[in-house]
């Protein structure tokens, strides 16, 4: 009779034991909604008329590159972008990028903390341009179990090189 009651406990055990284990070797992603603002003032992102292009990555440029890195031949070292009128943009050159802080065991932060600048900034420097506009943030996390879960902060927008710098 004890015999039958230690194996009742079996399945109550491992029905305990599921939702800790259900997601150990992968993880689970919620995204939150989009932040505004973010700490960034959007006055920051003003162009207050100044002529301005946005700026593209070129993918024809990538590929020649490629080729020229193929071949054994010199690769130009500015980024492989195109730069498009503001009357010309129809979209689709929207640039992302992001910063996260890793939590160990959901308490410890173990990384350094966000940056939203820091994110901001990848971004731009990425395609060397000036600054982001039309700017869209929002926040992820990342569950890993008992191991712990990563909060991302994410930034999505047009970067944008002004003319007057570009020609000096």
């Amino acid at each position: 009779m004890s015999r039958l009651r230690n194996i009742g406990w079996l399945p109550l055990l491992c029905a305990l034991a599921l939702p800790v284990f259900h997601c150990f070797p992968g993880g689970v992603v919620m995204e939150g909604g989009f932040v505004d603002h973010a700490g960034f003032i959007p006055e920051a992102t003003l162009t207050n008329n100044a002529p301005f292009d946005y700026v593209c990555p070129d993918p024809d440029e990538v590929k020649r590159r490629q080729e020229l890195k193929e071949q054994g031949l010199p690769v130009p070292g500015e980024p492989p972008v195109r730069y498009v009128s503001v009357t010309s943009y129809q979209g689709g050159c929207e640039q992302t990028a992001s910063s996260s802080v890793y939590y160990l065991f959901h308490l410890f932060p173990a990384t350094p903390p966000m940056d939203p600048h820091y994110a901001l900034g990848l971004a731009v420097q990425k395609l060397e341009g000036d600054t982001m506009i039309n700017i869209k943030t929002w926040h992820e996390t990342h569950y890993y179990s008992i191991l712990g879960h990563v909060r991302v902060f994410k930034v999505k927008g047009d970067v944008i090189r002004f003319r007057q710098r570009r020609e000096n």
